[in-house]
């Protein structure tokens, strides 16, 4: 990916109504980053609803960060943590090209913005393990495939309440090179760190129960690593350890 200092950001400000192409428009801004910003959009003839992520136009290389994650995306396909991507389409900004990449809309809340609506800022034990389990389930089967996401923070994370659970969606990977087991092993200590936020952060660590100290390990990277060496060893975990004390 392009670093973000060699990216000057400039709105692009598409108002609502705005064409994108002959198929779709603009229903209004999801939100922005150093690469680009996301809206939510409207396909014309089916009334389906879409996010497109607009790429400045000045980065550097421009295409290739589309075309990276476009590939990416659709090798994780089979993952249903992931949003899936439709295709790719360019239009003319004030006499520039520029690239967006369109996929399915996520009617979700960051993760982030959820907390801030909870009491304290801060999710229940046991809720907040919900929140864990499914994070762990969908990297799991995105490291299945031979992947790795890269950046995984509450910023990243869309949840959406369904049933008794929810559903989650990760956004925005990042590019950090060839899969290898280091980054895998970022995963998961950023998943638990995600944990770790959900309950309150360090000013309520003292008071969890011994087996959610022994999930987030102090966020020790040597001490995670050697009881979770795979996000497969956390989703066992997860799914077998004793309630006793929670």
């Amino acid at each position: 990916m392009v670093p973000t200092k060699s990216i000057k950001k400039v709105s692009f400000n598409f108002r609502p109504g705005r064409c994108i192409g002959p198929q779709y428009e603009v229903v209004c801004l999801l939100g922005s980053g150093s690469e680009g910003e996301v809206y939510k959009i409207l396909e014309r003839e089916t009334g389906i609803h879409r996010a497109a992520k607009f790429y400045y136009p000045n980065m550097e290389p421009h295409d290739r960060a589309v075309v990276w994650y476009a590939q990416k995306l659709n090798h994780l396909r089979s993952c249903p943590i992931v949003l899936q991507y439709h295709h790719t389409q360019a239009i003319q900004v004030a006499r520039k090209r520029v690239l967006c990449l369109i996929s399915d809309f996520c009617e979700g809340v960051q993760l982030e913005q959820w907390l801030l609506q909870q009491k304290g800022h801060r999710a229940p034990p046991f809720t907040a393990l919900n929140i864990l389990y499914r994070l762990v389930q969908g990297l799991e089967l995105v490291h299945g495939v031979g992947e790795y996401h890269g950046d995984v923070h509450s910023q990243n994370i869309l949840l959406r309440p369904r049933g008794v659970s929810f559903e989650l969606k990760l956004v925005d990977f990042f590019n950090w090179g060839p899969p290898a087991k280091h980054k895998k092993q970022q995963d998961i200590l950023d998943a638990v760190r995600v944990f770790y936020e959900c309950l309150g952060g360090r000013r309520y660590y003292r008071e969890q129960a011994p087996q959610i100290k022994y999930i987030c390990s102090a966020l020790r990277r040597d001490l995670l690593f050697e009881r979770f060496p795979t996000m497969s060893a956390l989703r066992v975990y997860l799914e077998s350890f004793e309630w006793i004390s929670l």
